[in-house]
C-alpha cells in the first residue's frame, strides 16, 4: 500500500503510571488500553496523538504484536497509513535489531516489552491533510501472529472524524453605504460674545481637529460628503435664555468659518444646539468626589424644577462645591460636536482587498464576506476578515455567526459560543449552534438543533445531522 510522506515526533517509552483513560479502546485481546487519544488538524497536516498503556500486557520472549494506525475514508475509499509499532518480547526484539530491521519499513517504531512492569508508550504522527479526512476514522490494525497482512488483521476504530459543513451565511447588501466621522472640539469665544477668533487660545489646535476630520472624507476618491452637523454647547452659569443664544449663534460662527475654510457650500452642514449641557455636567459630578455630590446629582435629575432654578439652588447650598465645578467642570461644557457624514462607493473584491488593509470601516459586511471568499475556509487570511468584520459590526448577528464558525474551525470552542450568543435565533444560528455540539461531542444536543434548523430550512443542516447520527 502505498504510504504518503509523514513526519513522525519524537517517541516516549518509559515505564509510568497509568493516565485517565480517554477511549475505550483495547487492543491484543483487551491487554493494552489505547488512551489520551487526540487528533488535531493543523494548517495542512493532520496529527494523530494517543498512549497505548501496556503494563497488562504478559508478552511470550520470543513473540510480536504489530500495529498499524492509519486513516480510512468513513466509506472506505481512501486511507493513509502510518508508522507502525512494533511491540516485542526479549528475544523477538534482539532479532529484530540484530536483522537490521528486516521487513518492517524505516519509520517504524519498535518497542521491547519489560513484563510486570507499568509500561506506556506514546505514539505521535503527522500526515498531510486532506478534505476527505473531515469524514474519516482513525483506525488501528492489530497483527498478532505476525503475517503482517494489513487486509487480514483486525481493526479498531479509535476516533471518528467528522468535521460539518460550516454555516457561514452571506450577508445582505447594504443599498447605500452610509459612515460618519465624529469628534468634539473646546472652541474658546470671548465672554458672553459670538464672533470667533481662529487664534485665540487653544483654537488653533481645536479648529483644526475638525478641518482635518472634514478633509480627511472629503480628499477621499471613494467617499463623498452629505452633511455636515455642528452643535453647540454652553455651560448652565448663565441666565437659560441667554445660554440657548450663545450655544445656537456660536455654533453658526463655527460653521460658517469652518464652510469657508474646507470650501464646501453651506447646504452641506446643519447647526443645533443644546443651551446647557446638564448631561455633560452629571457626568462629571457622578464620577467625583464632591462633599455634597449625591444631593447635587439629585438636582441635576429633578426634571420640574426649571434650569435657572436648579443651577441658583446648587449655588447656594453648595458654595465650595459650586465653585469647584464652576472651574473644573464648566470650561468642558462649552464644546462644538460635530458629525460628518458621507457615503462611500462600492468596491470590486479586489479593491476590498485593499481598502481591508487601511480603512476596513468603508467596507459593507457582504464586501468582507466576498473577500473572505478568495482564501482557503480556515486559513489565517480567511480567519482575520471574518474577526474584522464583527469587530466592527460588534452587533451584528450574521457578522457574529461568521466569526462563530471561524473560531469553531480554528477549535476555539469558548469563543465560538460567545459569538453565536450575540447570533440571535435564525434557523442559520441554530444551525451553528447545534455545529457547536457536535464538535464538542453532545451528540443529543446537536441532533435536536440540527434537527430543528432541517426542519427550518437552514442549508446544510440535513447535511451535518447525518453526521452526527
Amino acid at each position: 500500500m502505498k504510504r504518503l510522506p509523514i513526519y513522525l515526533a519524537a517517541l516516549l517509552l518509559a515505564p509510568t503510571a497509568s493516565q485517565a483513560q480517554t477511549t475505550d479502546t483495547r487492543l491484543a485481546a483487551d491487554a493494552i488500553k489505547v488512551e489520551n487519544m487526540k487528533v488535531e488538524k493543523s494548517n495542512s497536516n493532520l496529527m494523530v496523538d494517543l498512549d497505548l498503556n501496556m503494563s497488562e500486557l504478559d508478552l511470550r520472549s520470543n513473540a510480536r504484536l504489530v500495529f498499524t494506525p492509519m486513516v480510512k475514508d468513513k466509506n472506505g475509499g481512501n486511507q493513509v497509513l502510518m508508522p507502525q509499532i512494533l511491540v516485542s518480547g526479549r528475544k523477538s526484539d534482539i532479532s529484530y535489531r540484530r536483522s537490521g530491521h528486516k521487513d518492517y519499513a524505516d519509520d517504524a517504531v519498535a518497542v521491547r516489552r519489560k513484563n510486570n512492569t507499568e509500561q506506556t508508550v506514546h505514539y505521535t504522527a503527522v500526515v498531510p491533510y486532506q478534505d476527505w479526512m473531515r469524514n474519516s476514522d482513525v483506525v488501528i490494525a492489530e497483527d498478532l501472529c505476525g503475517c503482517n497482512e494489513i487486509e487480514e488483521q483486525n481493526t479498531h476504530i479509535v476516533k471518528r472524524l467528522r468535521q460539518p459543513n460550516m454555516p457561514y451565511l452571506r450577508p445582505a447588501a447594504e443599498a447605500q453605504k452610509q459612515r460618519s466621522e465624529q469628534g468634539r472640539a473646546f472652541i474658546d469665544f470671548p465672554v458672553d460674545r459670538v464672533e470667533l477668533h481662529p487664534n485665540y487660545r487653544k483654537n488653533p489646535t481645536e479648529l483644526q481637529k475638525i478641518i482635518e476630520t472634514i478633509n480627511l472624507v472629503k480628499n477621499d476618491k471613494n467617499t463623498t460628503i452629505t452633511n455636515i452637523d455642528i452643535h453647540g454647547y454652553a455651560s448652565p452659569e448663565s441666565p437659560y435664555e441667554h445660554n440657548a443664544y450663545l450655544a445656537e449663534n456660536r455654533a453658526k460662527t463655527l460653521r460658517e468659518y469652518v464652510s469657508n475654510l474646507v470650501q464646501l457650500p453651506g447646504d452641506k452642514f446643519t447647526v443645533s444646539s443644546t443651551p446647557e449641557d446638564w448631561e455633560g455636567l452629571r457626568e462629571a459630578v457622578a464620577a467625583s468626589n464632591l462633599e455634597n455630590k449625591q444631593a447635587i446629582l439629585e438636582l441635576i435629575d429633578d426634571g420640574g424644577l426649571d434650569p435657572d432654578v436648579k443651577e441658583q439652588r446648587i449655588k447656594s447650598k453648595y458654595p465650595a462645591d459650586y465653585r469647584f465645578m464652576l472651574s473644573t467642570y464648566y470650561p468642558a461644557l462649552r464644546h462644538s460636536d460635530y458629525v460628518v457624514s458621507y457615503t462611500v462607493k462600492p468596491f470590486s473584491v479586489e479593491e476590498a482587498k485593499e481598502v481591508l488593509k487601511t480603512k476596513p470601516q468603508q467596507l459593507s459586511l457582504e464586501e468582507m464576506f466576498m473577500v473572505a471568499q478568495t482564501y482557503e475556509p480556515g486559513s489565517k487570511e480567511f480567519n482575520d476578515v471574518m474577526e474584522t468584520a464583527v469587530r466592527l459590526y460588534p452587533q451584528d448577528q450574521t457578522a457574529n455567526l461568521n466569526a462563530a464558525c471561524a473560531r469553531m474551525e480554528a477549535g476555539d470552542l469558548q469563543g465560538a459560543a460567545e459569538y453565536l450568543e450575540r447570533a440571535g435565533n435564525s434557523p442559520e444560528a441554530i444551525h451553528a449552534k447545534g455545529v457547536l455540539a457536535m464538535i464538542k461531542g453532545d451528540t443529543a444536543q446537536a441532533k435536536s438543533l440540527l434537527t430543528q434548523a432541517a426542519q427550518a430550512g437552514a442549508k446544510g443542516a440535513a447535511e451535518n445531522l447525518k453526521l452526527a447520527e
